[in-house]
């Protein structure tokens, strides 16, 4: 059986972390990856994921609140969302990937797991984290 593609590993880090976030006294983290996966194969992405956005929470939640408008909080984003900020930002954090391929599975995600206004919310909090392009002299 092959493993599961990268887009496949965050959607079932999603839904992982979801369900820990719905339910932090929920301890047995083996069981939601039998659930979601559905014993389907998966290589060392999916882990690197939930566990590093579960070693990282308060790091990766302190980049959001920055990037935040005024008034915001962590506390007042829905767990959709909030989920899958970690994700894009544990990703480009770590450089797993290039920022367009995180901004566009999150997009993706919140499309699949939430609704049009979170798929916004989601894009203007993640256009913060766009690298910045140094200006370059092209004069001799």
């Amino acid at each position: 059986m092959a493993n599961l593609t990268r887009h496949e590993s965050r959607q079932a880090a999603f839904q992982i972390l979801f369900a820990l976030e719905k339910d932090p006294q929920n301890n047995n983290i083996d069981r939601l990856y039998d659930i979601v996966l559905e014993g389907k194969d998966f290589d060392d992405y999916l882990p690197r994921l939930v566990n590093g956005i579960l070693g990282n929470k308060i790091d990766l939640d302190a980049q959001i609140s920055e990037h935040l408008a005024a008034g915001w909080a962590i506390a007042r984003i829905n767990k959709a969302d909030l989920v899958i900020l970690r994700l894009a930002i544990y990703e480009l954090s770590q450089q797993l990937v290039p920022y367009k391929v995180a901004i566009d599975e999150a997009l993706i995600l919140a499309k699949t797991f939430a609704d049009e206004d979170d798929r916004k919310f989601v894009n203007g909090v993640l256009k913060n984290f766009a690298p910045k392009v140094e200006a370059t002299d092209t004069k001799d």
